[in-house]
């Protein structure tokens, strides 16, 4: 199962989308999933151990995957990819 962290600020106006596609995602997919508010200390030691320099930033598996919203098709095909059996 994959483990979806949803890196966000109170004060961006993407972030919403970015909340509302992975919690949609939610439905269609099984994974674990995280809302972390970039302006906490988990939030900035999430962003220093990735290297995120702007919010929304997702963190599939403990990787950088996205910055900003993804697309559907891609945040499904990320999904996929690591949902896979090894």
């Amino acid at each position: 199962m994959a483990n979806v962290v949803l890196l966000y600020s109170p004060s961006c106006s993407a972030c919403p989308s970015a909340k509302s596609l992975w919690k949609q995602l939610r439905v269609k997919y099984s994974f674990g999933y995280r809302e972390v508010d970039i302006t906490t200390p988990d939030g900035q030691d999430l962003a220093n151990r990735h290297a995120v320099r702007a919010v929304p930033a997702t963190i599939i598996d403990g990787r950088l995957t996205f910055v900003g919203v993804p697309p559907r098709e891609s945040a499904e095909k990320a999904l996929a990819l690591r949902m896979k059996p090894r």
